[in-house]
């Protein structure tokens, strides 16, 4: 993909990369980098999303379509620079591209990126929003909806909607809780 596409596919995915202080758009290597941090705002860690990678799986480098690197022992999550403290609510969502549609509607949504969501419940209780988990329509999915308590899971994956009907979806979550 040229190297201007990049921007357009990100943003074909709802991802404005213009909300974002913390990532890097690699245009010659096709590729996104976004920082994790804990909550105190430390960077510990990052995701790199390469486009032109069809290998979901993998966590090598080279290979992945999403490569996440975290330093030992640490619980690390995206999105909190774009957290608002005078919203209550705060959307738990499984990936960066689940996010940033939440974040592109103006809602409040931070990325989990681990495979054990239970490690960082003592880390949500800290959190000083109403959380509600989106998960996606597997085991995953109803493991964060566990840990955090409430949620719902949708048939497709959230970023796989017209953000018209994740508009719809989430201010009829809004409506209820």
């Amino acid at each position: 993909m040229p190297s201007h596409e990049l921007r357009e596919h990100l943003m074909g995915r709802h991802f404005n990369p213009d909300l974002y202080r913390n990532i890097v758009l690699d245009d010659e290597n096709q590729l996104l980098t976004v920082y994790l941090n804990n909550l105190s705002g430390q960077f510990v860690g990052y995701q790199q999303y390469n486009p032109n990678s069809t290998d979901k799986r993998t966590n090598f480098k080279d290979e992945a379509r999403y490569y996440t690197y975290r330093t030992d022992g640490q619980i690390a999550a995206w999105g909190l620079e774009l957290l608002n403290p005078s919203n209550p609510v705060c959307f738990v969502v499984e990936g960066i591209f689940k996010a940033a549609i939440l974040h592109r509607l103006g809602y409040n949504a931070i990325a989990v990126l681990c495979n054990n969501p239970i490690q960082m419940r003592s880390w949500f209780k800290a959190m000083p929003y109403k959380l509600f988990a989106i998960g996606d329509n597997d085991a995953a999915g109803l493991k964060l909806i566990n840990v955090i308590g409430h949620g719902t899971r949708l048939e497709k994956d959230l970023d796989e909607y017209p953000l018209e009907e994740v508009r719809r979806v989430t201010d009829h979550i809004l409506s209820v809780i």
